[in-house]
This record gives structure tokens, C-alpha cells and sequence, in this order.
């Protein structure tokens, strides 16, 4: 946080750094933004009774008592700053100086930050879909709990789908409305049909190549597994020419498997109607389980291990950019 000296030598030099001057009135309302905004930045401040018109700055008046304390009690949460009233060249002027915030600061309950020309925004939370097979629920607590530390960000698991009778195939549809999905791969996922829907779900979204973010996971990650977990060959070991052949042999297999189940079972019609969402799956997954596996080899994976260790950082850092 700065003080009045650096404030006086701030106005002095025309300085606009992570600064809004205002003149001639602050609302209760518009303050409360602009502290959420500098908190949920790199911190600022806002200087009373200074008029900008963008090229020049004028020292005028601000006469007007500020209760600062009104536009906290908007916000969210507490936030360090300081609020002095100065005179300079004979004025009455006065400055909030606010340091940047751990937490994500909201004013009614939405976040905002602050354009490098001093205009306010929302701040838009980021929806992250964690797509994962539930033999590694182990892995997907992990990612879900580094990712549930950042407020801008918001995670949707189906495990989290808690009212009675709420349907997980149309949960699995949503992947198209987030912003990025976080995909844990091991081998059960790539022979997942739940896992395989979802992504091909996705597949249907036109930039789903960018919305992707996935996870590789190999056999040291096993560390990660309680003990109880862990099972044999979960690495993916997705840049196996004949690993990858065996995921979508696997898949025309199970195809044909179902198809001749329900030819052989020989049952009634409405019977049939019971195994269609099932079937209809299977036949969607098929052809985008290549594509699907092209991709992932066309692209460098990290381990679960090379991720975690920095905290989930890359990741991150493309969800927030």
C-alpha cells in the first residue's frame, strides 16, 4: 500500500499505474468496485478529488466526506487498505490505497477486475468439467481440490450431482458448456463408456481442441492411489502404437458384443427400448474413439506427477489466461 508522499508524487507525475482519480463524486457503490477490482488484481488506488480527462491531471477539490466504510460492508470479504484525507496545493483531496487480496473479492456477490483505461468488469468464473474414471477418484480428488482453491474458478464432478433422481447422462451433456475440461487419462478411462461418451460429447463442440486439458497418467503416478486403489496397468501408455491399437480394438469389440447380446437375447420390442441409450452410446464412441486417440498422441501429456508437483500450475495458467 502506498503512502501520502507516494500518492503526492504519483499525481505530480501523471502516474495511471493500477490509479483512478476522481472528481468530482465517488458513490458508496462504484467505490466498493473499484476496491474489489484493485484487490482482486495486483492492488491500486483510488485518488479523491483529482479530475483526469485522460491526458492531464487536475488538482481540484473533494470537500465531500467519504465513509469508506460503506462500500466495505459490500464486499465479500475483509480487505487491507488505507484511506487518508490530504491537502495539496491548497485542495482537499484524499486517497484509498488497497493491497491485492488471497481471496476473490465480490461486491453482491460478483467478482470484478479493472481495464488498463480504469473500466470496471465482471470478473468471469472459469467452469471446469473433471473428467475422469471413477477407479481413479483417488487422482480426480486431488485435481479437484487444488482447482476449488482458486474462487475464479468453478469444478463440476458428477459425484457432486446430489438431488434425487438427477440424470447423469444429461450431467455428461454439459461438458460443451464449460469453458475447459480436465480430462484424467488412464487405461480404464480409454475403456470407460461413461469417460468415452463425454469426450465424444465434446468432440461435438467446434473448439473442443483448446477446451481439453488432460492429464497423462503413467505408472509412477501410482504413489498418488491409497493402496486400496491402486490396480493392475492403469498407466495409459497412450504413445504405444500397439497400446493404442488395443483401445480401439477393445471398442469394436465391445460393439459387436452388444449387438449380437441383444440379438441373442431375443426380446420383445418394448423390452429392447430399455438397453437403447446404452446402445446408442456404444455406436456414438466408435468412430470418435480414433480421433480421440489421435489427439492425444499428437500432443504432449504430462504425468500426474510433473503436474501436481507445481501445483496444477500449467493448467491453471491456461484456465485463467
Amino acid at each position: 500500500m502506498r503512502t501520502k508522499d507516494e500518492i503526492i508524487q504519483a499525481i505530480r507525475n501523471s502516474d495511471r499505474n493500477n490509479k483512478i482519480y476522481i472528481h468530482p463524486v465517488l458513490t458508496t457503490e462504484k467505490a466498493a468496485k473499484y476496491i474489489a477490482a484493485f484487490s482482486n488484481e495486483n492492488g491500486g488506488d483510488i485518488i479523491l478529488g483529482v479530475h483526469d480527462d485522460g491526458q492531464t491531471l487536475r488538482v481540484k477539490n473533494y470537500s465531500i466526506p467519504f465513509q469508506v466504510e460503506k462500500a466495505l460492508k459490500l464486499l465479500n470479504v475483509n480487505v487491507n487498505y488505507i484511506f487518508e484525507p490530504f491537502q495539496l496545493e491548497g485542495k482537499k483531496l484524499g486517497y484509498i490505497s488497497i493491497e491485492k487480496s488471497m481471496e476473490l473479492v465480490k461486491v453482491n456477490g460478483t467478482p470484478y477486475k479493472i481495464h488498463p483505461n480504469g473500466e470496471l468488469a465482471e470478473m468471469k468464473t472459469k467452469t471446469v468439467f473433471l473428467s475422469y474414471c471413477h477407479a481413479d477418484a483417488d487422482l480426480a480428488n486431488i485435481v479437484e481440490e487444488s482447482l476449488n482453491k482458486h474462487d475464479d474458478i468453478s469444478v463440476s464432478r458428477d459425484i457432486n450431482i446430489t438431488q434425487y433422481r438427477d440424470d447423469l447422462d444429461e450431467f455428461m451433456k454439459t461438458i460443451r458448456n464449460h469453458d475447459y475440461v480436465v480430462s484424467i487419462v488412464t487405461s480404464k478411462y480409454l475403456e470407460s463408456l461413461n469417460c468415452m461418451y463425454e469426450i465424444t460429447e465434446l468432440m461435438k463442440d467446434h473448439n473442443f481442441n483448446e477446451k481439453l486439458l488432460f492429464i497423462i497418467v503413467n505408472k509412477d503416478d501410482v504413489k498418488y492411489y491409497r493402496e486400496e486403489n491402486v490396480y493392475a496397468n492403469f498407466e495409459a501408455d497412450i504413445y504405444n502404437f500397439n497400446k493404442r491399437l488395443s483401445y480401439i480394438t477393445y471398442w469394436n469389440n465391445r460393439g459387436k458384443e452388444m449387438e449380437n447380446g441383444i440379438k441373442s437375447a431375443e426380446l420383445p420390442s418394448e423390452m429392447i427400448a430399455e438397453f437403447a441409450l446404452e446402445k446408442r452410446k456404444l455406436v456414438s464412441i466408435i468412430p470418435s474413439t480414433s480421433s480421440f486417440m489421435s489427439l492425444l498422441q499428437n500432443k504432449i501429456g504430462r504425468s500426474f506427477n510433473d503436474i501436481k508437483k507445481n501445483d496444477f500450475k500449467d493448467i491453471l495458467d491456461v484456465i485463467k489466461d
